[in-house]
């Protein structure tokens, strides 16, 4: 911060205040000649200060005196402000939220063929995420491998951490993986985290060895598939986001048969 400005103040009031520091104390024409502020303003300036608590007037003589309140104790009064000024704005951006968002989902029109990419492990991940977040109605992972890029133990929790905000959301879950997936994933999340997880609905976790590939299933419209690098099949490329019911039609039905046969977890 350069000046008083910065957190509030007009022109006419930081110099107003900043005369007051270098007179001591003054009248309000003394520190209307020491700040430059015109005198048909200087009164409206003093006054601005006064009500923040940045000087203390003296008003049994004429005319009143003026003297500052010390800059440590000035500053951190303008910021107490702020920052109630700032958290009033925030509740009100919060309570509005909502509404805000049901009006822009009114006018959202759905487009049957969609498709956006993300290259590399940290993007991927992202494109991900967001995607698990915007989920309404349902979501479907299987994960038959894990890329050689994502360390487990990090991306394992958060993963798990995105899921049960959409159970509690009242977003379907439905987890099928292989074996060797579930034997990692048990290793990197916490049990008794794990353990919650699959007590509670809408959550359901199946292990299969008759799938293949990575891929999750959103809302029963759209699908983000992980593309293996095809020079290193252990690896990411990327990961693509296809919203085209016709193609998610066809995916859910691949997953309904491996998910009919598969086995399920009911504890870790």
């Amino acid at each position: 911060m350069e000046s008083l400005r910065d957190l509030g103040l007009s022109s006419y009031e930081d110099r107003a205040y900043r005369a007051l520091l270098a007179l001591g104390t003054g009248t309000a024409a003394a520190v209307a000649e020491e700040s430059g502020v015109p005198k048909g303003r200087i009164y409206d300036a003093l006054g601005g200060l006064e009500s923040r608590g940045l000087v203390r007037v003296q008003t049994d003589r004429e005319p009143k005196r003026y003297a500052p309140v010390e800059p440590a104790v000035a500053v951190d009064r303008l910021v107490e402000a702020k920052r109630r000024e700032l958290n009033r704005r925030i509740e009100t951006y919060e309570s509005g939220k909502r509404e805000l968002i049901d009006r822009l989902a009114d006018a959202e029109t759905a487009d049957d063929e969609f498709w956006t990419a993300a290259v590399g492990a940290g993007d991927s991940l992202e494109l991900l995420f967001e995607r698990i977040d915007a989920a309404e109605e349902s979501i479907v992972v299987v994960a038959t491998d894990v890329s050689a890029q994502f360390d487990v133990d990090r991306e394992g929790p958060e993963l798990l951490e995105r899921l049960l905000a959409a159970i509690r959301s009242d977003v379907d879950v439905s987890v099928l993986i292989s074996p060797s997936v579930f034997d990692d994933a048990r290793a990197a999340v916490d049990e008794d985290r794990a353990t919650l997880t699959i007590a509670q609905g809408p959550f359901e976790l199946r292990i299969t060895e008759d799938a293949y590939g990575n891929f999750y299933l959103i809302d029963g419209e759209e699908v983000c598939l992980e593309v293996a690098d095809p020079l290193s099949p252990d690896r990411l490329f990327g990961m693509l986001d296809l919203r085209d019911r016709g193609f998610a039609a066809r995916v859910n039905d691949g997953f309904e048969t491996a998910w009919a046969e598969g086995t399920v977890v009911d504890e870790v």
